[in-house]
């Protein structure tokens, strides 16, 4: 699947996105999450791996991790990694700025 622009710009990006938040996007049939930490932003799946619980209603962490709130797996939001290593890896995707926009790859 292609890149797929999600923002116009990156003031429309930073305008939507407090820090440490997280916004569940729909892109076609997919449903993605998108996060800001700091001045960085991560796209991953929008379900937990361990069981399915919808990662949009997690917290993320000051070291960079989304916890799912069902039952506190940690996933690092630069490489998908589980921090105990008790289910498989969270999907991630690469967030790309670039001066016709804010873009997605689903691949």
């Amino acid at each position: 699947m292609p890149s797929i622009r999600v923002f116009e710009n990156t003031a429309e990006l930073h305008q939507a996105f407090a820090h440490k938040s997280i916004r569940l996007l729909r892109i076609g049939e997919k449903k993605v999450c998108l996060a800001r930490h700091g001045q960085a932003f991560f796209a991953f799946e929008h379900l937990c791996p361990h069981q399915m619980h919808p990662l949009s209603e997690a917290q993320i962490t000051a070291f960079g991790e989304v916890v799912c709130p069902l039952h506190a797996y940690r996933f690092h939001l630069q490489t998908g990694s589980e921090a105990n290593q008790k289910c498989r890896d969270l999907k991630t995707f690469e967030v790309e700025i670039r001066q016709e926009g804010v873009f997605i790859n689903l691949y």
